[in-house]
């Protein structure tokens, strides 16, 4: 009886081909996973934070009566009560050219995620009512008073923000999505860290009108 098989030589052609479909495959099939991790944190964030303002003013009566004389007090009587899985918090932060430094409190969370929550903020917080969120898909390092660098701020970094009547919502809402996109891209090299003045507050914006998706035209 005959037997059939491969040779060495098939063997290795095959696996060559392989290995070459999969080096030109994975950095896209990567690149998606990375994506989509962001989305899933980013819209679990937002859920869940609508939920702990909601929740807050149940018990501490209309946004509009708040206190945020001090962002420790702020923190300690709307907030604490109601997050869940916090690891850690540091408090008088900043953020250079968006928060002053100790007008905000950072919290670090069991996923390895963060949020600093501030009640002043000189470049989004005018008319928005009395407090911002900068959400951090991943836990960045931060000195006394302001917060380091954040090496690619529209992958790590989403804002949102309060408004008047205590609901979560995102920047520049109101503008159109193009205008959105174009605020999310802006970056001036002359403004070195100042994340406000770079822009990239309305990524989360663009992120949320694209139905929790990251669109080919992201910034990423």
């Amino acid at each position: 009886m005959k037997k059939f098989g491969f040779t060495l030589a098939e063997v290795l052609i095959t696996l060559g081909i392989i290995g070459v479909v999969a080096a030109i495959t994975m950095p896209t099939l990567i690149k998606n996973y990375q994506k989509q991790a962001t989305v899933n944190k980013i819209k679990k964030f937002y859920t869940n934070i609508n939920q702990v303002y909601l929740r807050a003013q149940v018990d501490n009566g209309e946004y509009s009566t708040w206190s945020y004389d001090d962002v420790e007090d702020y923190y300690n009587k709307y907030l604490k009560p109601y997050l869940k899985n916090v690891d850690n918090i540091q408090k008088n932060t900043g953020i250079l050219g968006l928060i002053s430094a100790g007008n905000a409190i950072r919290v670090v969370f069991a996923d390895g995620t963060q949020a600093i929550f501030a009640i002043r903020s000189e470049h989004v917080m005018k008319n928005n009512g009395g407090a911002v969120i900068l959400f951090d898909t991943k836990v960045q390092k931060h000195n006394s008073g302001i917060s380091s660098y954040i090496k690619y701020p529209t992958r790590e970094r989403f804002t949102f923000i309060i408004n008047n009547k205590g609901v979560v919502t995102l920047p520049g809402l109101s503008d159109t999505r193009e205008q959105n996109l174009r605020k999310c891209k802006k970056y001036n090299p002359n403004n070195g860290n100042n994340y406000g003045n770079n822009g990239y507050v309305t990524c989360s914006t663009v992120i949320y009108k694209d139905g929790w998706k990251i669109a080919p035209d992201y910034p990423w």
